[in-house]
Formats: C-alpha cells, sequence, structure tokens
C-alpha cells in the first residue's frame, strides 16, 4: 500500500530555523571551548622552550637558559620550536578515520614580542637566577646572620695603608740622617780635636732604649727586594694557565634583548649571589680541575688574563684588608705601642738623632702590621684561618726578632677565624655586582663553550591558533561558506621569577 507525504514550506522554515539555532548554540560552545584549548596550547608552547633549556650550563652551574640559534632580534627560532612543538603533538594524536576531537587548534604563527639575554642590565638574569638557587638551598635565618656581619665589617675592609712603603720611607729617613751626620764628621776633621767632639753625635743610649737584634725596616727592604710573593708561594706551584680577554663578554660587542630592565638587586640578593660565586667557581685553595683557568674565583676579583696574575692581586688586596686590621690592632695596644717607641728611640739615638722617633716610631709601627699580615697571609694560603680583629694570643710576630717568629710561626694550627675562601667572601662584597657577573659568566663561556649572549632568559610571546568552523558548515546560505577562527593568545616564559 502506497501512501503520499508532503511537507509544507512552513514546516521547512520551521526546522531550519531550529537546527539552526541547535547548531548556533553548539559552535558557540565550541568557540569557548577553542579559546580555553588554544590557552592550554599557548602554555604547552612554553613549557616547550622552558624544557629545552641549555643542559651543559645546568650540569656544571646549575642555570636553565634556552639557547638560541642567534637569529636577533626577531627570535624565529624560538617561535618556530613552539609551534612545532604544539603542532607535532597535535598530529601524533591523529588516528586516520577515527578523529573526533572538535576543540583541536592549530598554532598558526608566533610572534615574541620581547625577550631579555643573560648578559642584558649587566647579567641581571644571570645574577637573578643564581641568587634564586641560592635561596632554594640555604637557610633564611643564616643568610640574614651572614649578611648583617658583612654590613658590620667596615672595619676590615680592603684599605690603602700600604705599609711597607711607610716602614721604607722611615729607614729612608733614617739613612739621609746618618749619611749628614758622617758627612759633617768628615767636613770637621782638619778643624782640630776639640772641633771634631763638638761634632760627633751623642751615641749612648737612653734608658728608654732596648736591644734590637734585627732592625724592623730593614727587614721590610729585604723582603720587598726579595718579592713578597715569592716569600708567600713558591714560583713553581702557581698555575701558569691563561685565557683570551678580547673575547670576554666585558670586553666585546654583545647581543642585546628588549626586554625593560627589572628592580635593582636588594641586598639579601646580592647576598645570594655571591655565595653562589663562592659555591660554582673554584678558588686557590681547592684542587684544581680541567677548566680554563685554576683560579677562578682570583679571576672573577682581579679580572687578568693570566692565573698567576690573578692570584697575586687577590693576595695583594687580602694584605691590604690584613694590614688595615692589624695597624688599627697596634694602635690601640699599649704594650706593643710601648715596644715599638722603644725601637724607635733606639733606632735614631743610634745616629745621633732622637728628634726622628717619632717619625721612626710610625714607621716601626707600619712594618709590624706588615710583617704580621705577610705571616696572616701565609696562614691562609697553607689552609689555616685568620681572625678578623685579633687579640693578643692571637698575635704571631716578635717585632725584636722578625725572622725568627716568622720561622717558629705555626701556620697550620688555626682553628678560630676565617679561610681563604671566607676572605675572599669579603672582596666580593666590596665589588660591583655588574662586573662579578660580567667575569663570572667569561669563566662558564670558557669552560662550556656556550656564549652567553646567546641564552635567553625570558621572553614574550604572541600566538595566533586556527580552527575551522564545525557546525556552522551544516548550514548553507547561498553561496555562503564558513572559514576559520583565528584566536589571539599572549604567554610569558621565564626561567626564574623576580626575587623578592
Amino acid at each position: 500500500m502506497k501512501g503520499k507525504g508532503s511537507i509544507t514550506v512552513f514546516l521547512v522554515l520551521t526546522l531550519t530555523c531550529f537546527f539552526s539555532a541547535v547548531f548556533a548554540f553548539l559552535e558557540a560552545a565550541r568557540v569557548s571551548g577553542l579559546k580555553a584549548n588554544a590557552g592550554v596550547s599557548a602554555l604547552q608552547a612554553g613549557d616547550t622552550v622552558l624544557a629545552s633549556y641549555q643542559r651543559d650550563l645546568w650540569e656544571k652551574y646549575h642555570l636553565m637558559f634556552w639557547e638560541s640559534g642567534g637569529d636577533f632580534p626577531e627570535l624565529q627560532s624560538l617561535g618556530g620550536l613552539q609551534q612545532s612543538a604544539v603542532n607535532g603533538n597535535r598530529t601524533d594524536h591523529l588516528f586516520p578515520g577515527k578523529n573526533y576531537d572538535l576543540l583541536r587548534v592549530s598554532l598558526d604563527t608566533v610572534k615574541v614580542q620581547k625577550y631579555e639575554l643573560v648578559t642584558d642590565y649587566g647579567g641581571a638574569a644571570f645574577r637573578r637566577q643564581a641568587a634564586e638557587m641560592m635561596r632554594q638551598t640555604a637557610g633564611q635565618n643564616t643568610l640574614q646572620a651572614v649578611l648583617d656581619w658583612l654590613n658590620g665589617t667596615g672595619g676590615i675592609r680592603e684599605e690603602e695603608n700600604d705599609l711597607a712603603n711607610q716602614a721604607l720611607g722611615a729607614l729612608e729617613t733614617l739613612e739621609d740622617a746618618k749619611q749628614s751626620t758622617e758627612d759633617r764628621q768628615e767636613g770637621t776633621e782638619g778643624a782640630g780635636e776639640a772641633a771634631a767632639e763638638a761634632a760627633e753625635p751623642q751615641t749612648e743610649l737612653p734608658e728608654q732604649a732596648v736591644e734590637v737584634s734585627e732592625n724592623p725596616l730593614e727587614w721590610v727592604k729585604k723582603i720587598q727586594k726579595n718579592g713578597i710573593y715569592a716569600f708567600l708561594m713558591p714560583e713553581e706551584e702557581l698555575s701558569q694557565k691563561s685565557i683570551d680577554l678580547d673575547t670576554c663578554v666585558g670586553k666585546r660587542d654583545l647581543n642585546e634583548g628588549n626586554y625593560p630592565q627589572g628592580e635593582n638587586s636588594q641586598a639579601m640578593e646580592k647576598l645570594l649571589f655571591r655565595l653562589y660565586l663562592d659555591q660554582y667557581f673554584l678558588d686557590a685553595s681547592e684542587e684544581a680541575e680541567d677548566g680554563a683557568l685554576d683560579y677562578e674565583l682570583e679571576y672573577i676579583i682581579v679580572g687578568k688574563a693570566k692565573d698567576e696574575a690573578n692570584l697575586k692581586g687577590t693576595v695583594r688586596r687580602l694584605l691590604l684588608m690584613r694590614e688595615a686590621a692589624n695597624l688599627l690592632f697596634l694602635e690601640t695596644n699599649a704594650a706593643k705601642r710601648q715596644q715599638t717607641a722603644a725601637i724607635a728611640l733606639t733606632l735614631t739615638s743610634a745616629i745621633g738623632h732622637p728628634e726622628l722617633q717619632p717619625l721612626v716610631e710610625q714607621g716601626v709601627l707600619a712594618a709590624w702590621a706588615y710583617a704580621e699580615s705577610l705571616s696572616d697571609m701565609k696562614i691562609l694560603l697553607n689552609g689555616g684561618k685568620v681572625m678578623p680583629v685579633k687579640t693578643e694570643e692571637q698575635w704571631h710576630t716578635d717585632i725584636f726578632h722578625l725572622s725568627t717568629s716568622f720561622a717558629q710561626a705555626d701556620h697550620s694550627q688555626q682553628e678560630k677565624g676565617l679561610s681563604y675562601s671566607n676572605y675572599l667572601q669579603l672582596l666580593l662584597w666590596t665589588m660591583q655586582d655588574q662586573r662579578l657577573a660580567e667575569r663570572g659568566m667569561d669563566m662558564m663561556e670558557k669552560n662550556s663553550g656556550v656564549q652567553m649572549d646567546s641564552l635567553v632568559s625570558r621572553a614574550e610571546c604572541s600566538y595566533t591558533f586556527e580552527a575551522p568552523a564545525v557546525f556552522w558548515s551544516f548550514i548553507t546560505l547561498g553561496q555562503h561558506s564558513f572559514g576559520t577562527y583565528q584566536i589571539e593568545e599572549e604567554a610569558e616564559i621565564s626561567f626564574c621569577a623576580e626575587t623578592e
């Protein structure tokens, strides 16, 4: 039996409107899902960069940065890496004939709006990340205690006393006075015995004078003539390694990012950064490794091409630091001031010029502080410790027998005080952050082969995602066809957050 069917134009229009509304609601819901998926994909793109950190730098220095191929300033390689990862992840999950993912988006373009290189603003990114890494491994209370102590050590920082020259100046004054007396004596030889006796200087020493077996001023002259470094450390034991300074970070033209500069480092970040340098770079007290230089921390402090020059420069700075502390101790110790006064009186009376006693006393005082400072450096270089501010019991040298006291001093059994590495920390505390960062990056480049101004610390990117219309395609109105959606997203990629 056959039946007849018919449909009215009204019903057709009604169904068309109904399905159009249904498909419109479905497409609207899908668009919302596409936007959410695009946001997730943007985060995935950033995670791809974070996961592609420079591994050699991480393994040796525990720093994470992304290494560019050098395509500045657009950084197309950064965008290409993200695009390839997002779209590749989408393609890997497609199965022929069984793809029902209605929320799938593809990454069409990636633009790097701004980026920061490790070397920008004097290595700010390097300092920031190094400080954050140390923050995670050190206790806050301990750090604050160290910071308070460093801020209170103004009296033992490096000062230009140059005690050796003061001692040599006093010695020169004595020698000039002695020569003047001898010249006068020679000039009176023909004037009779009475005149000669009148010109002869007073040789009888005052009661306050003491016996001096070794002139401390002469001792300083001998040390200066032979060289303090030969006295402190045998030449054959010094490293002879060197680097080319012309290729270092502070000398060459660097790539630059366009990320705005952040806030200046705070005191705690400065401390953390210096602790990082001390932990990850070798100094002369540690066993040498197969690096570009053996005295890395000394290079960071001095900045010379050769290991030997860096160690000698560091020793010179530490010597000045110890001179300041030792001279202060002598000037405030009544017993030792009496000893230096007695020696000065003996030396000046012996040549008939006791009026020079105050000047020579200052020279003897400088010679003693200088000798004690050399003894301190000998102790530190031999692995011992030296107190920043000494007491009577911790004083090593004897002003009456400097050579003997040096030979008898125990340079190995020093249990109290600061080590050589601790004193290097004091030197680091007096230096500028930018200079420390540049020289630290020099060592990283020489030891790892990585070019620091090709490393990206953070970037801001804009993404354009595309997705085709699905439900709208079921509705055809004339010749009109729906194209694709374009969804814009932005994200920041950062290897290290700002420290507080």
